[in-house]
């Protein structure tokens, strides 16, 4: 499969997610996909053009979604390198670390994810899994520090971030909906 089909299925795969966690487990069809994959925003935003709440991967395909689209900018990704003439580039959270990357892919999906959630007002909030492994949630601190005020401090696995550029929070996806397994009260 190639890594768009790869990364379209990833896609489809957390707005299930997504829409089972937003309506506790009643549907699975709230959130989908968003058209090219949040590209229409990208080339629509190049010309100065607004795409309402198009930015990132995923969209509120029913209006009960709006709320959480609203706030959230979400970017999917999926996968584990990327291919250069120098070989496949593995990426995980160490490569901030010890890599001779100038950039890290990782933090290139993060900066992406920000960027676009800073041109629609929003939350970046990057869920990625690399290939045979859990789906993890990334979000920046100052925005983990007010969900743990509103919700309680968070119990289970996870990796804070500290790059000098960004500070962030990450943990297993599940963990995240558990912890968290209604929104709706803070995001008004």
């Amino acid at each position: 499969m190639s890594s768009k089909g790869k990364g379209s299925s990833f896609e489809r795969e957390i707005a299930v997610k997504l829409s089972l966690w937003w309506s506790e487990g009643k549907r699975d069809d709230v959130f989908f996909r968003s058209s090219n994959s949040g590209g229409r925003f990208t080339v629509r935003n190049k010309v100065n053009k607004d795409t309402f709440l198009g930015s990132g991967d995923i969209v509120a395909s029913d209006p009960s979604g709006k709320p959480l689209m609203d706030k959230w900018s979400i970017e999917a990704k999926t996968g584990y390198g990327v291919s250069t003439d120098k070989g496949i580039i593995r990426w995980d959270i160490l490569d901030f670390i010890d890599s001779r990357q100038k950039e890290p892919v990782l933090q290139k999906m993060w900066n992406q994810c920000k960027r676009d959630a800073n041109l629609t007002h929003r939350n970046p909030i990057l869920i990625f899994r690399r290939n045979g492994r859990s789906p993890c949630i990334m979000i920046d601190w100052q925005y983990y520090t007010k969900l743990c005020n509103f919700f309680g401090a968070f119990y289970g696995d996870y990796i804070i971030l500290n790059t000098g550029n960004f500070f962030c929070f990450v943990t297993p996806l599940d963990y995240f909906f558990e912890w968290i397994p209604n929104i709706r009260g803070i995001l008004c």
